[in-house]
């Protein structure tokens, strides 16, 4: 059996430098493709799945047998050799990491990229990124895997969408963002990267709101303005419930005093006055009391509501008749408006 070539040596015969490149560890699977890659014959197995999903078919692939040097793609990677080498790939190039995505999103939007990307501003790709999230929260409601892997992909490409635009204009970078999101959550987590006790979930609650009055002070003074309310990050764009829920929440946290009227009076009196909106606010008062999510609450029971409805039209086509002629009972339709709540 003759003995397998050294790494030295694989690396001299591929003509590579030791520090340009890498080599497949099947214990570490993560590598960085903009790196050559080599892979020894005892790791193909596990390296070939893997290698698959980061390079295109065509790449090509440098194969080393004995001491005859061969070439082949990714899509026919021989088995019968001593390595493998890759070549390093541009950032648009590599299939499946995030600088990759980065780069084709950067592409489509460059002078020379794709024209319907180019006319497109933060405010044009807005509706598209609100349909994208809320497909990506109908496919954790349906628990579908595959699904949230998909709409997560469609987020991620906004995400650079987004950043791709406030380059090219000069506001900031996708680093900036990063940079932004790691220094604020390290921030708001001393009791996980620093030396303060979590406490209670109450506890921790009061921590954030302490963190946040402190940064808001911070931003304020920085910017010699006013610094931001306590009901300022509370989006506009939010579904009205959540939107209603969340202000008087954080209003409340913010030490406003709450309604001298129970909301249990306050939906009353709202019925008695024939005024809907005055309902609404007291719905989402007793929900924030009975610490539930009024805007995921209300959705379920539009689920559950849609799902019995269909029932009942399935009921009516076996029947031959028209929806109307079954009685609303029938089915548990209305009933399905009712169910378990979801927590706050």
């Amino acid at each position: 059996m003759s003995t397998p070539p050294s790494l030295d040596a694989l690396a001299s015969a591929f003509g590579i430098a030791p520090h340009e490149v890498q080599v497949f560890d099947p214990a570490h699977p993560r590598f960085d493709a903009a790196r050559g890659l080599i892979v020894l014959a005892p790791q193909f197995e596990a390296a070939r799945s893997v290698v698959r999903q980061r390079y295109a078919p065509s790449t090509p692939v440098r194969v080393a047998r004995a001491k005859r040097m061969g070439a082949a793609t990714v899509a026919s990677l021989p088995l019968d050799a001593d390595a493998w080498a890759l070549p390093a790939l541009a950032p648009e190039d590599d299939r499946a990491s995030i600088a990759g995505l980065r780069g084709v999103m950067e592409r489509l939007f460059a002078p020379d990229g794709c024209p319907w990307d180019r006319e497109q501003t933060p405010q044009t790709l807005r509706r598209y990124l609100l349909e994208e999230t809320y497909e990506f929260v109908d496919a954790v409601d349906r628990d579908d895997a595959a699904g949230m892997r998909e709409e997560l992909g469609d987020l991620f490409a906004h995400l650079f969408m987004q950043t791709a635009l406030a380059q090219q204009a000069g506001r900031f970078t996708a680093e900036d963002v990063a940079a932004y999101a790691h220094a604020k959550f390290v921030r708001r987590h001393p009791h996980v990267f620093g030396d303060e006790e979590a406490g209670t979930n109450e506890q921790l609650l009061d921590r954030w709101e302490a963190i946040k009055r402190t940064e808001r002070a911070a931003d304020g003074a920085a910017s010699e303005a006013p610094p931001p309310g306590a009901l300022d990050s509370v989006p506009i764009a939010a579904p009205s419930l959540q939107r209603v829920q969340s202000l008087l929440s954080r209003a409340q946290r913010a030490g406003l005093e709450a309604p001298t009227v129970p909301p249990a009076d306050a939906a009353h009196a709202a019925v008695e006055a024939n005024d809907p909106v005055a309902l609404l606010v007291a719905a989402v008062r007793l929900a924030e009391a009975a610490d539930l999510n009024a805007e995921e609450s209300l959705r379920e029971a539009a689920q559950r509501f849609t799902a019995a409805f269909a029932g009942l039209e399935a009921d009516a086509r076996t029947r031959g008749v028209e929806v109307g002629a079954l009685p609303a009972a029938h089915g548990g339709v209305w009933d399905a408006l009712d169910g378990s709540p979801t927590p706050r």
